[in-house]
């Protein structure tokens, strides 16, 4: 009697969320490789020619900015240590970008504005249909109620295969492409289910985290670490500080990490001589692995300095929801096997809606 009620509800919620997480599988695997995507057709951005001379330092880099862009107030500047990597600087935006910011590629040895990124549209275009089905906040919770969906179809799936699982593990897990028709639809519904089971348990927790506060509240509280704020930027302010201190505090950072860094992020303070960087060191597993240190430009006096390495697991963890999303936690291989996971989506929605078609047939005849 449960097995039919399980296989009921996993089948009303296969045909009711289906469709809507098809969509969002397909676009996850297409943001799956993102990065990498960008950084192969955008190298006229993201790469320089290196020059005989030195790079300008920080001060005429901004200066010879500010001069190209006079109306634009500088929130911070991205650098790095590689010869070849371009600098951004970041400065306030309008509308939709006044949290985040318009950000600028310049040449770091000529102060020359780089070609805007290719792609980025694109990639936001997906990346709303992804989170929000184009539809803001209600496509926001119709992706979520999806996810949701998703788990239950996960453990009504296994409670449903489960007596083949128990009668023959592996055996369940192999694909029988001698079986035809709607027992090959079956097998392949079902033991490709088995095998993706993991990666959409990793998608569904990661996911709901950002869908639903309480669950990254509760996560958080669980765990003892603290939630993250959103950095808020604020415009540079010309008349508090200058370039002369920007510059001070970039060359004090490279000295306080002796230049062990790849890039390093400076939001600038309104006020004062305190400064945090936000760094990457030289080999990390992924984009998330900050580092961040603060100190006083005045007495090279340091507050805070918090490193990755130096974490907890839980710590790491909670602070790499989305590289666990996107399996770069994990290296390359587990991006690339979330990559197949997300691109496997799209199989259960047709395979399951074809047996459904099958079997309303089969009843039909019968």
């Amino acid at each position: 009697m449960y097995k039919n009620i399980w296989f009921k509800l996993h089948l009303i919620l296969g045909l009711s969320a289906g469709f809507i997480l098809l969509i969002v599988g397909f676009t996850g695997s297409m943001l799956s490789f993102k990065k990498e995507i960008l950084s192969a057709i955008n190298q006229d951005t993201y790469k320089v020619s290196v020059f005989d001379k030195a790079k300008l330092s920080t001060k005429e880099l901004l200066e010879k900015f500010q001069e190209q862009k006079p109306q634009s107030k500088i929130n911070g500047i991205t650098i790095s240590s590689f010869e070849d990597d371009s600098v951004s600087i970041n400065v306030a935006g309008e509308g939709e970008n006044a949290r985040k910011g318009v950000t600028y590629y310049v040449n770091p040895y000529t102060a020359e504005i780089l070609p805007e990124l290719k792609g980025v549209s694109f990639f936001k275009t997906v990346e709303n249909i992804h989170r929000r089905l184009l539809l803001d906040d209600l496509g926001k919770q119709v992706v979520a109620l999806s996810v949701v969906s998703l788990l239950v179809l996960i453990f009504s799936g296994i409670y449903v295969y489960f007596p083949r699982l128990k009668k023959s593990f592996l055996q369940s897990l192999k694909l029988n492409f001698q079986s035809k028709g709607r027992f090959f639809l079956a097998n392949l519904h079902s033991a490709i289910g088995m095998w993706v089971i993991p990666f959409y348990l990793v998608f569904c927790l990661t996911g709901l985290y950002w869908s639903y506060d309480f669950v990254s509240n509760g996560l958080h509280t669980i765990t003892g670490v603290e939630k993250p704020k959103k950095p808020q930027m604020q415009g540079f302010l010309g008349e508090k500080i200058s370039f002369d201190d920007i510059s001070l505090a970039v060359d004090t950072f490279k000295n306080l990490v002796e230049n062990k860094y790849s890039s390093a992020t400076l939001r600038f303070p309104q006020k004062g001589s305190v400064y945090s960087f936000d760094y990457l060191a030289v080999d990390v597993p992924h984009e998330r692995a900050k580092n961040k240190i603060e100190f006083d430009i005045k007495t090279n006096q340091v507050s805070k300095h918090e490193k990755y390495e130096d974490k907890t697991l839980t710590q790491k963890l909670m602070g790499s929801i989305l590289p666990l999303h996107t399996g770069e936690y994990f290296g390359v291989v587990g991006q690339t096997l979330m990559f197949l996971a997300s691109l496997m989506m799209p199989l259960f929605a047709i395979t399951g809606l074809m047996l459904y078609v099958k079997r309303t047939k089969k009843k039909k005849s019968a």
